[in-house]
């Protein structure tokens, strides 16, 4: 039996590999989470808006980060 990987932790996996750090990760999904949650059909650009609203300035979401979030989010509900 094949053990496939939770949505988080593709998630974390990618955005590690993206170049976040370990630690800042999980404030990083908090922060996405919030955005996400003012208005679930946003797109990258203004995700990325409200992220550096948050104070997130040297990260940019793309659209493939932003789905694989909304899954994860969507995925705990």
């Amino acid at each position: 039996m094949v053990l496939l990987p939770d949505n988080k932790q593709i998630l974390v996996d990618h955005l590690e590999a993206k170049g976040l750090e370990k630690d800042t990760i999980p404030s990083f999904i908090r922060s996405m989470r919030i955005c996400i949650a003012t208005d679930p059909k946003m797109n990258h650009l203004k995700a990325n808006r409200q992220l550096q609203f948050l104070g997130w300035n040297d990260t940019e979401v793309d659209y493939h980060t932003l789905h694989l979030s909304i899954a994860c989010f969507e995925a705990e509900q």
